[in-house]
């Protein structure tokens, strides 16, 4: 196998030169532990021709990120999630466009979670070993196996991604893939609010207005800790402790310690946690959230859910594609948050649940209000 392993600045000036004006194939290699953004330890980029590892530990990645960035280059991946959530942390934007094959292989009646090696024997007869994987990819020297694995995820994604795009394109279904690539890139690229972060905490519904002010203003301070501090957020505080901290409304160090928080998440930062608490009870209780009513709660839930549901598998079997491609139990439940927790004025003001947009309106949500 024939890659360049590209460590010095000049080097990498030199070969994005000579890249040919074609899509690329990418891949990243990161460890991510215990951090809030993975931590990048291996970029690999292949025009069909020329494959480059690069070594983002001693090498400023700009001009790679400028060129992904260009108007029309398309950017192949394979289940780009957390890539593209790597690049946007390291770059400040996304590549220009973006195919991603664990999609488009969706969009051709497989599952929606295959994986690279699965599709490389199904499309290219070629077996791959993934015994890498759990490499830690911030070590240095990597090992010539390490570099032949990493080397092998964009050597075989570029004819996968021909052969791919072959079928989708005589499927009739490429333009679906293009927007649900482009629905990817989009909700990548959208920065959460700190202050929603308290509707993930597990339980919250259990809680009343004033705690729930506490709590959101908790999860606001840890997603904001951590995100300032790169670590991931239950090692700042864990989500069942925030959730105790608002329940109880502890006034002392000695109230949180009954808690059962760890020494040390009371050590770092017991008395900021004590501080929030106050405060947000002392807040305009006009400000505070309302009690969080579950889904399952909504009288209309089963039967609603039961007919959706059976109204995608229908869609989706007429289409050859996966049901959960289309909508997921979350994506059903984003619509049910939409249509039932809503006022017409939200509604109107925000964008509409996916359920509604672009090509799932066209399959099954047009049906939706029938």
């Amino acid at each position: 196998m024939q890659y360049q392993l590209i460590s010095q600045q000049a080097d990498l000036e030199a070969y994005l030169a000579t890249l040919a004006q074609v899509p690329l194939a990418i891949d990243t290699e990161f460890v991510r532990t215990r951090t809030y953004y993975p931590q990048l330890g291996l970029f690999q980029i292949f025009d069909g021709h020329q494959l480059a590892l690069l070594d983002p530990l001693t090498l400023d990645l700009s001009p790679l990120w400028e060129r992904l960035g260009q108007d029309g280059q398309v950017s192949i991946l394979h289940a780009a999630g957390e890539d593209l959530e790597l690049i946007q942390h390291q770059a400040g934007h996304l590549p220009n466009r973006v195919h991603d094959t664990q999609l488009a292989t969706a969009f051709l009646g497989y599952g929606v979670s295959v994986g690279f090696g699965a599709l490389a024997k199904d499309f290219l007869g070629v077996e791959l070993v993934k015994d890498q994987a759990r490499t830690d990819w911030l070590a240095r020297p990597l090992t010539e196996r390490q570099l032949e694995y990493a080397a092998a995820d964009v050597l075989y994604l570029m004819p996968l991604y021909d052969t791919v795009m072959a079928k989708l394109h005589e499927s009739g279904k490429f333009a679906w893939f293009e927007e649900e690539c482009q629905n990817h890139c989009a909700r990548r690229s959208q920065a959460s609010d700190p202050y929603q972060a308290y509707l993930e905490i597990i339980n919250g519904w259990q809680l009343g207005r004033r705690e729930l002010a506490i709590l959101r203003e908790l999860a606001a301070w840890r997603q904001k800790e951590a995100a300032r501090r790169d670590l991931a957020l239950n090692f700042v505080v864990k989500e069942l402790h925030l959730f105790k901290v608002a329940e109880r409304r502890p006034t002392s160090l000695r109230e949180l310690n009954e808690l059962e928080l760890s020494p040390i998440e009371i050590k770092i930062h017991g008395k900021r946690l004590l501080d929030i608490v106050a405060s947000a009870q002392q807040s305009d209780p006009e400000g505070w959230p309302e009690p969080i009513r579950r889904l399952v709660d909504y009288p209309q839930y089963k039967a609603e859910l039961k007919r959706i549901k059976a109204l995608v598998e229908e869609k989706a079997k007429a289409s050859n594609i996966p049901p959960e491609l289309v909508a997921s139990k979350k994506t059903i439940h984003q619509y049910f948050t939409w249509s039932w927790r809503m006022s017409a004025e939200e509604r109107a003001r925000g964008p509409k649940p996916m359920l509604l947009q672009g090509w799932r309106h066209e399959l099954v949500g047009h049906l939706l209000a029938q």
